[in-house]
């Protein structure tokens, strides 16, 4: 027989587990593995006809949005991915791509600082400038994808001190171990 102790740590568990899966749940299947054949960003950059026709899960930070007559591209800044698919904030290759989607794209949601991991396949590349230098961007055809906002790195929590840099440990800034009363 189980004590209520026992039970009710079940349960948590079992209600934490349960939420851990619903929020994986929102993710589209292409987007939860990645492609075991799959070149990176800089690869079809180097040989963009190679690699024509291959899937990709690709991610990044947004750069800009431009909506053409019947498709929308999005340029990217390349970024490794987390194992949930979402970009990291740092890291990668420096490439830029452009995530092509059919239809209009609202650039309003897809802001630029904004992070999107794309599924899709290859599209060859295409050249354009990021400022006066013509860039070759591997294009990919999305055919599913996922926006995650900005990156907000997890604030330290407050309780969380390190003595050895706390005026006040242990006894303040007048007690016998505080560093103004150390001649050197």
């Amino acid at each position: 027989m189980m004590t209520t102790g026992v039970a009710r740590r079940l349960g948590i568990v079992g209600l934490l587990s349960s939420l851990l899966m619903a929020c994986a749940g929102n993710l589209p299947k292409t987007l939860q593995q990645d492609e075991p054949d799959a070149p990176s960003a800089k690869t079809a950059q180097a040989e963009p006809d190679a690699h024509v026709g291959k899937a990709v899960r690709w991610g990044g930070e947004i750069l800009s949005v431009r909506n053409l007559a019947s498709s929308t591209d999005v340029e990217l800044y390349a970024r490794p991915l987390f194992n949930n698919a979402e970009p990291k904030p740092e890291g990668g290759e420096g490439v830029r791509f452009i995530a092509r989607f059919s239809g209009f794209v609202d650039p309003a949601e897809y802001a630029p600082g904004k992070r999107l991991t794309v599924h899709g396949r290859l599209r060859g590349a295409e050249t354009a400038k990021v400022g006066e230098f013509a860039y070759l961007y591997p294009v990919v055809e999305v055919g599913e994808h996922r926006l995650w906002e900005k990156f907000q790195p997890v604030p330290e929590p407050i309780w969380f001190r390190d003595p050895y840099y706390d005026p006040w440990w242990p006894w303040g800034p007048w007690g016998p171990f505080h560093h103004r009363h150390h001649r050197w």
